[in-house]
């Protein structure tokens, strides 16, 4: 199985820069696109399923490259699940974490950080922190109440006990964001981008791998990890990863009648 990048790109003046398709979607959209990306394409590749409500089934676990196993493992031993799970589980994995530090070693991305420092875990999951918030809040009224205070400061100290905890422990660890990458790509990735999202050629000096270049129907995978699944143009899958929107314009057909003595 291979990695997101198992070999070194060409860096020469004649070879250019080369990207492959994973880098291409963590440039344009961070660890989420390369989810998205890498699950359209299995979905074309009918190696899993995927309809308009979110819901994911894997048909074939055979995935191409670690990227791939990644969302596959994530839907566990039943193969099924909502896409939320492979694309938060991909967002803090190890294969994104080598991509990204691959492109800031090649200096295609600035700012932030890279791996786990970008985001330290929340001390207690949101599940076990909201029951334990109620149940000091509970205690706190209780204990006031027995001491004596009215039931103003009871319900004071019940409120404000809580926040003051729920504040210090998010001053501790903060989750880290899946959506907006903490980086940016490096001004000279802007235009080979707006090429890919345009149709326009690719700026000098750019290279693109097999796997970026191999086509999605009627267009490309460059181009759909720079734009996204809508660039697909298959609008339950739009649906199922953004939500559900208008419906592209069908074109009008025309319904005048023809002309006498036209043939």
């Amino acid at each position: 199985m291979r990695g997101p990048r198992d070999r070194t790109a060409g860096r020469g003046p004649s070879n250019g820069e080369e990207l492959t398709l994973h880098e291409l979607a963590l440039l344009a959209g961070g660890a989420w696109r390369v989810a998205e990306t890498a699950l359209a394409r299995m979905l074309l590749d009918a190696r899993v399923e995927i309809d308009r409500h979110g819901m994911i089934r894997v048909v074939r676990p055979r995935p191409r490259d670690e990227v791939e196993a990644v969302l596959l493992a994530a839907l566990g031993p039943s193969g099924t699940g909502w896409l939320g799970a492979p694309r938060a589980a991909f967002g803090t994995s190890a294969p994104a974490c080598r991509l990204e530090e691959d492109l800031r070693g090649r200096g295609l991305i600035v700012g932030g950080t890279t791996g786990p420092d970008r985001g330290r875990p929340l001390l207690l999951p949101t599940r076990l922190a909201v029951p334990l918030l109620i149940l000091l809040a509970v205690g706190t009224a209780r204990g006031a109440a027995a001491a004596g205070a009215g039931p103003g400061p009871a319900l004071l100290l019940a409120a404000l006990l809580p926040l003051l905890v729920a504040f210090v422990l998010s001053r501790f660890g903060t989750p880290p964001d899946l959506v907006v990458p903490y980086w940016r790509p490096a001004a000279r990735v802007e235009p080979l981008l707006a090429a890919l999202r345009t149709g326009a050629p690719l700026p000098p000096g750019w290279r693109l791998s097999p796997d970026a270049l191999a086509p999605a129907g009627r267009t490309t995978w460059a181009a759909v990890a720079a734009a996204g699944v809508r660039t697909l143009g298959r609008h339950h899958l739009t649906t199922a990863f953004h939500g559900a929107g208008p419906r592209p314009p069908r074109p009008r057909r025309s319904t005048a009648a023809p002309r006498p003595g036209a043939s």
